[in-house]
């Protein structure tokens, strides 16, 4: 697709293209210059101005940027050779919800379906180290929530990456479903998610604040969930420790006056512990997606029930959903199921979807 860019909108790219220049820095300077274009056809006007913004060694750089004529074109000849579009602010495609925080990025850098910057958002969160039914379960939520709402999170292991296959296992070809990165587009963090990341490029959207050359850093990610509370209308939390990145997003949530909804742990799982902080504090628990469908007045539609148990499948399930993940060998104890039934019972139960397969013999309840 050919993007075309107002000047208005090349001229806050060519802003945004200058490490010298802080966010705060880039900001005051939108803030004070109304029309963005004119920067670039009457900087040296702006002397006076941006020498109490920036330092005289910078005002000269980006003053020699614009004698190179070339400059800007560089910038946008390496984005199109890239596959990435871009969103200013002042765009009129740019989120309204996200542009009405404290600090929207100045622009966002894009691949993928551009329409999903549009609508309606509510994002899926959750910690690297996810439980398997959690696992299970926030991929269930993220295909149906995924019908009402373009769905954001992150790439990380665990959650996020539960909720993008939850919403790329629907069978349409465009899939309602954005990716935030805190890193430019040069590089896929982890690398092992490059396919998963060129799938949601395929089918859903991508988006940054940073610039392709930008590497993946530490301090950039709790910086990027702001971007991932703010476009939303509301945020699932599906697992987090009490000081994680998740607790990081559902603290701009918070302050964002934005919906905040948990899934409840049992006590003594560190990987629940931050879920159980929010809901303590307020935050809405939800063990199924009808939850938030009635909590924002959406028609619920019924699914195929699941197939029917057998009695000692039932037994089995009871045990789990008491007990939680437990080993086979556990399971035969608890339940009073002789132990040469378990594992075909517990392989029935999978199937049918009752349960999930938490690696060496254990196994956990999914509803």
């Amino acid at each position: 697709m050919e993007y075309r860019y107002t000047v208005e909108e090349k001229a806050i790219l060519w802003l945004d293209s200058f490490d010298c220049l802080t966010y705060q820095q880039k900001s005051r300077i939108l803030s004070f210059v109304a029309d963005a274009a004119s920067l670039l056809s009457q900087f040296e006007n702006y002397r006076e101005l941006l020498l109490k913004i920036l330092p005289e060694k910078d005002f000269e750089r980006l003053s020699k940027t614009l004698k190179d004529g070339n400059y800007l074109n560089a910038l946008l000849s390496n984005l199109d050779k890239k596959g990435i579009f871009f969103v200013p602010l002042r765009s009129e495609n740019y989120p309204a919800a996200l542009l009405q925080t404290p600090v929207p990025p100045v622009v966002l850098y894009c691949k993928g379906n551009e329409n999903l910057l549009k609508g309606e958002h509510f994002s899926i969160v959750g910690a690297r180290k996810t439980l398997s039914w959690a696992q299970a379960l926030t991929k269930e939520f993220a295909r149906k929530i995924s019908k009402h709402f373009t769905l954001v999170t992150g790439l990380a292991e665990g959650g996020d990456e539960s909720a993008l296959r939850g919403a790329l296992s629907a069978k349409e070809e465009k899939v309602n479903i954005v990716s935030v990165l805190a890193y430019g587009f040069d590089y896929v963090y982890p690398a092992a998610h490059a396919d998963l990341l060129q799938e949601v490029q395929k089918r859903g959207l991508i988006i940054t604040e940073h610039r392709p050359d930008i590497k993946p850093q530490k301090y950039l990610f709790p910086t990027r969930n702001r971007i991932i509370a703010g476009l939303s209308r509301g945020v699932l939390i599906v697992s987090g420790g009490k000081r994680s990145g998740t607790s990081i997003t559902a603290g701009y949530a918070l302050d964002y006056g934005r919906d905040i909804f948990a899934f409840p742990y049992n006590p003594g799982i560190t990987s629940g512990a931050g879920c159980n902080a929010l809901l303590k504090s307020g935050a809405y628990p939800v063990d199924c997606v009808e939850d938030i469908f009635l909590h924002y007045g959406l028609e619920v539609v019924e699914e195929k029930k699941l197939p029917p148990l057998t009695q000692e499948e039932e037994r089995l399930l009871i045990c789990l959903k008491e007990k939680g993940e437990l080993h086979i060998e556990e399971i035969a104890k608890y339940s009073s199921v002789p132990a040469y039934l378990v594992n075909g019972l517990l392989s029935g139960l999978e199937v049918k979807g009752y349960v999930v397969r938490a690696g060496g013999n254990r196994y956990a309840p999914v509803r």
